[in-house]
């Protein structure tokens, strides 16, 4: 399958930005607030900032980015018109893709967002046992995960629906070279059309085909 510059240049910035969304993803795994960094102070829970809020911000925005150009670039996900017309086995496969791809975005951007949103400064009650709210590990890990998977698919996609089908094989193609110690088939001759002219027979002798000379009267002389 060859692919071209256009296909190439898509290709890398959707993949660029699906990997740069999981790596800020997991990043804000690691840095996301615990039960031991969140202060408690006469039954109010405090929250300090965190890096994890902004990193799980960024790597929903560039999360929907690149399903954004996805979905512009590959025609709408295979329901609109584009400049390729793929073959319809690659074009289904290329909408089922196109579909998991959404579902699995959708799903990555609600952890990444509740994740943020878990991590946001400011106070809040406690619990009714005294102890601080805090987000459950691998919501972001999973959202991470998820944005891989939805990026592989999207990239998946668009490859089917802008890979057009071979072109088939023309009635001019060139023969195949024989093979040693084969022979070239023998030319099929053509029958010229040329008029076929009887042959007239000289009662003289004379050459064939040539009418026989016609005796001149005799003129007498004054």
């Amino acid at each position: 399958m060859k692919m071209d510059r256009r296909m190439i240049i898509v290709s890398s910035i959707i993949g660029s930005l699906g990997v740069l969304s999981a790596i800020l993803g997991f990043s804000a795994e690691g840095t996301k607030l615990t039960a031991w960094t969140v202060y408690q102070y006469r039954g109010v829970c405090l929250y300090p900032h965190n890096p994890a809020l902004g990193l799980g911000v960024c790597a929903a925005i560039f999360l929907i980015i690149g399903q954004i150009i996805f979905a512009v670039v590959g025609g709408c996900c295979g329901c609109c018109k584009s400049r390729a017309i793929p073959s319809e086995t690659n074009r289904v496969i290329g909408i089922v893709c196109a579909v998991f791809s959404w579902i699995a975005a959708v799903v990555a951007f609600g952890l990444l967002v509740e994740g943020a949103k878990w991590n946001d400064t400011g106070t809040r009650y406690s619990s009714g046992y005294g102890g601080c709210y805090v987000l459950k590990d691998g919501i972001f890990a999973g959202g991470a995960v998820l944005t891989l998977v939805a990026t592989a698919l999207g990239l998946t996609s668009y490859i089917m629906l802008s890979t057009q089908p071979a072109a088939p094989a023309t009635a001019n193609a060139t023969a195949a070279p024989p093979k040693e110690g084969e022979q070239m088939p023998a030319a099929a001759e053509i029958p010229t059309a040329q008029p076929q002219f009887p042959q007239q027979a000289s009662p003289q002798g004379q050459g064939y085909g040539q009418a026989p000379n016609a005796k001149l009267p005799h003129v007498p002389v004054p």
